[in-house]
């Protein structure tokens, strides 16, 4: 599911591709009707998820039902998962290359999305009326800055999990705090706490800081949009890391973003663990949470306000917003000449109906219980549509307070480049000095994030 370094190769090989096809995407004249039988199929992919699957077949067995029709035509909208192998950006972008891409998918993160504008092969949805109306239908209207492309929107967003710590509330109480910590200075009180604590620790069960495999890994360069993405946001309060072709991190928010990580020391768990939140006694102190797996906690008999809570993204001054990253995807349409004008425009009318005024609601609700992922609009903790589901879940509707504060992940087709080359010369040798040193004592970071940016830059082809 996540976009692999390969992906900069592939799009070469979708550009060749495309010119041996003859696929020129400024070319409607080329674009195939499909009019058999009076119907217009319109391709849609999920997620390669089976719980996605079932929730879009839902929606499209029911829009099936009202006969809407293009151009004389009735719509079929059609469900299948997109491939998962290698990765479901590659089975994408292989689509593109053979002329076997959807009209709609879902499933597309920020980064990605700049990856497929950069080919011209997906609509700027900015100037739509019907996409403007499903963002004022919403409440989205925050967050749609941060969606932003060169000013352009490819993606309507679906769902997001907005990145927060989660601790664990009897390794706090075991050290004398009742709540998560919120600011800088109150984390380094705790992680001091906690090298100075560890017998009271050791009975309930708490053997490490931070739960963190990762950390050295440049394979899993992902990781960084947790780990380091999240901490920097709310330092920095909500600058730019890259915008166009230009680095724009703020070096003293990153230095002070990885010292972060550096405050748990030698205590971190490194190793890898199966879920550590559905153990009797959870082994650490603080993960960086997995809304995804909370039916797993319920299902283990875990519960948010008593077993574990979440804390914000740490700020450095009272008051600041604590900005975090938008684990966040969603819905773009492709402008490939596979795709007739008919099958565009009946894609359009399928989201149209599925996140008009008068459906959102209920689509959004729908979608929350059945994937427990917080659909991106603005009132979920106000609208009536959601009050019983979030006093059902009050873990959501605590993550919920955090959703205008989630920002996505880099506009740029070089992401996994950026945060490989970052991983492999700012945060690995980094947690190498970090693992001997105390927890509650950061080793200076800034040699290494000026490293780090400037790896960055030569990866990302960035100024």
């Amino acid at each position: 599911m996540k976009f692999r370094k390969a992906a900069a190769l592939l799009m070469a090989v979708v550009t060749a591709a495309m010119a041996v096809t003859g696929c020129s995407q400024g070319s409607d004249d080329s674009k195939k009707e499909s009019s058999e039988g009076g119907t217009v199929t319109v391709e849609f992919w999920t997620a390669p998820q089976q719980v996605q699957y079932d929730f879009w077949e839902g929606k499209a067995q029911a829009f099936n039902e009202t006969k809407t029709q293009v151009n004389g035509k009735t719509i079929e909208v059609k469900v299948q998962q997109m491939p998962e192998s290698p990765s479901s950006e590659a089975g994408i972008q292989n689509a593109i290359a053979t002329g076997t891409a959807p009209a709609v998918s879902e499933n597309i993160n920020r980064g990605f999305a700049a990856t497929l504008a950069a080919s011209e092969v997906v609509y700027d949805l900015s100037e739509e009326d019907w996409f403007n109306e499903v963002i004022e239908a919403r409440q989205m209207g925050d967050t749609m800055e941060g969606w932003a492309i060169d000013g352009a929107q490819y993606v309507l967003p679906v769902y997001v999990n907005p990145m927060v710590w989660q601790w664990n509330l009897d390794g706090l109480e075991a050290l004398g705090y009742s709540e998560a910590p919120e600011t800088i200075a109150e984390f380094t009180e705790i992680l001091t706490a906690f090298g100075e604590n560890k017998d009271a620790l050791a009975e309930v069960g708490v053997t490490h800081s931070f739960y963190r495999p990762s950390l050295q890994r440049s394979d899993q360069y992902w990781d960084r949009w947790y780990d380091f993405m999240m901490p920097y946001f709310a330092i920095s309060q909500g600058k730019s890391i890259v915008e166009g072709t230009e680095l724009t991190m703020d070096q003293e928010s990153a230095v002070k973003a990885m010292e972060v990580i550096g405050t748990f020391g030698n205590t971190i768990q490194q190793g890898e663990l199966s879920s550590i939140w559905v153990e009797e006694k959870p082994s650490v102190l603080v993960t960086i949470n997995a809304p995804w797996e909370i039916s797993l906690y319920r299902e283990n008999n875990k519960v948010y306000g008593e077993d574990y809570v979440y804390g914000p993204s740490l700020v450095e001054n009272e008051g600041d917003t604590p900005y975090c990253f938008a684990d966040s995807k969603g819905l773009t349409f492709y402008k490939t000449d596979n795709i007739s004008e008919d099958e565009h425009s009946g894609a359009v009318e399928f989201v149209k109906w599925v996140y008009n005024a008068e459906n959102s609601a209920q689509t959004d609700l729908e979608w929350l219980e059945a994937t427990t992922m917080l659909p991106v609009r603005g009132d979920l903790n106000e609208n009536e549509a959601f009050t019983e589901v979030m006093g059902e879940y009050p873990e959501l509707s605590a993550l919920a307070e955090w959703i205008p504060y989630a920002m996505p992940g880099l506009a740029t087709d070089k992401d996994a480049d950026i945060w490989t080359s970052f991983t492999e010369q700012a945060m690995s040798p980094y947690i190498n000095e970090v693992m001997n040193s105390e927890p509650g004592s950061a080793p200076d970071a800034a040699s290494y994030v000026e490293a780090g940016m400037e790896a960055m830059k030569s990866a990302g082809g960035l100024s």
